[in-house]
């Protein structure tokens, strides 16, 4: 006899091929040997057990068809199908299967500090045999996890809600993470320490943790906080290859703090110098105009927070020239030998602006023409970026003082100033908006 299941990707909906009725009237059939067919990343052993279906009892539909909605529900195969073979009262279940080739996404267990994960990992397997780490982006594994998860907290009496989210993996990453966490308990930070940190001090890196110590304890967020936070520390000292590890915790049992003890190893790695800059595509401004710009000498420290703002100086320079829609592309170079880094930037000027229209709203006319002649940037002249801000501060200082005590009694902001290049004539228009 023989009779099989069909499971649609992604469906609960289960395709019954007819059985004929007398199957059921046979309850001396029984279910003796369970085969696996079109694996290629789980064992048979572990589908059979997700599976629900033993060996030795009597053959029932219903247990068959438990079994197959099982299957579908891990989320783990793209096709769910069986067959059946029988010899005498013995009959053989061939479940057969497609794997889904993607989906897969991996499980961080963000802040259950009472337990290791290879204890994690054991209890999830009780529910969810086939588990390695990792769960589908489909089906019903995850809740399955979660329950497993809850059952860990009630046997070891820690009143808890296990929540459970969908999360980006990073900042710049497409990839996502199924991050399980432990929601209504306090997990108070009593401690941190960073072995391995010498060149910058485990007392700079502790002081400089403050946000990260006042709140509770979670693997994601003391991740992100060494990778956006810390790790500036490090690149500011020329340690370029300084790297965190996973960070370590453990309940602190101290009656004092009643939280976790927490370590996050360092690895430092070496200083870097700075060796040079190889500028391509300039022409308004010099080799050595633009590396006075960038304020890197040859063995510095390649503090690479400080080369960051000479590059951010470098754009600003050129927007004295009038060159508006500057673009600075650096490449860093790192002789790993010599432990020096040097960059390749490739600039791309762009036209040459210059002044166009000034245009001033929200005065009256009598306060709007005495700005209009101060304003020394006459039309056709090379525009200058840095000028509106000396503008106010210099040539229109006695006006604008007056100007915003009467603003700042009507309890009315600053002025606007919006720059506005034209490319078809490449003129750069300039409007300075009072605004109620």
């Amino acid at each position: 006899m023989v009779f099989r299941f069909v499971f649609p990707a992604l469906s609960v909906f289960l395709s019954i091929i007819a059985v004929t009725a007398d199957l059921a009237q046979q309850p001396v059939r029984r279910v003796t040997k369970i085969e696996v067919e079109g694996l290629e990343r789980l064992s048979a052993a572990e589908v059979i057990t997700t599976s629900g279906l033993k060996t030795g009892g009597p053959l029932s539909v219903a247990e068959l068809d438990a079994a197959g909605q099982r299957l579908v529900d891990s989320g783990l195969f793209a096709k769910v199908a069986y067959r059946t073979t029988s010899k005498g009262n013995q009959v053989t279940v061939i479940f057969q299967l497609k794997e889904f080739a993607g989906g897969q996404s991996r499980v961080i267990f963000d802040n259950f500090v009472w337990f290791t994960d290879d204890e994690l990992i054991a209890a999830i397997k009780r529910e969810v045999p086939s588990f390695t780490g990792t769960a589908p982006d489909a089906g019903r594994m995850t809740d399955d996890i979660k329950h497993a998860l809850e059952t860990l907290l009630k046997e070891h009496h820690i009143e808890g809600t296990v929540d459970y989210g969908a999360e980006q993996a990073g900042l710049n990453s497409n990839k996502q993470e199924h991050v399980f966490s432990v929601s209504g308990v306090p997990i108070r930070i009593c401690s941190l320490h960073f072995p391995g940190a010498e060149n910058v001090s485990e007392q700079k890196l502790v002081m400089n943790s403050r946000q990260l110590t006042d709140d509770n304890y979670s693997q994601k967020t003391t991740i992100a906080f060494s990778t956006y936070v810390l790790f500036p520390i490090y690149r500011q000292a020329g340690h370029l290859r300084a790297s965190f590890a996973k960070p370590i915790v453990k309940v602190d049992p101290s009656a004092k703090c009643k939280g976790v003890d927490l370590t996050i190893p360092v690895e430092e790695g070496p200083v870097y110098l700075w060796d040079k800059a190889e500028w391509t595509g300039n022409e308004a401004l010099s080799a050595y105009d633009l590396n006075a710009a960038l304020g890197m000498k040859n063995g510095d420290v390649a503090n690479v927070v400080k080369i960051d703002k000479g590059l951010n100086e470098v754009s600003r320079r050129y927007g004295h020239t009038g060159h508006l829609n500057v673009t600075v592309s650096p490449e860093p170079v790192l002789d790993e030998a010599a432990h020096r880094l040097g960059y390749k930037i490739s600039v791309k000027e762009g036209p040459q602006y210059k002044m166009g229209q000034l245009t001033i709203k929200g005065l009256s006319e009598e306060d709007a023409n005495s700005l209009q002649l101060r304003w020394k940037l006459r039309n056709g002249e090379v525009f200058d970026t840095s000028y509106p801000e000396r503008f106010f501060k210099t040539d229109a200082r006695e006006p604008m003082d007056r100007i915003m005590l009467v603003r700042e009694a009507q309890r009315k902001g600053p002025p606007e100033i919006k720059i506005t290049p034209n490319q078809l004539n490449l003129n750069a228009d300039v409007m300075i908006e009072f605004k109620n």
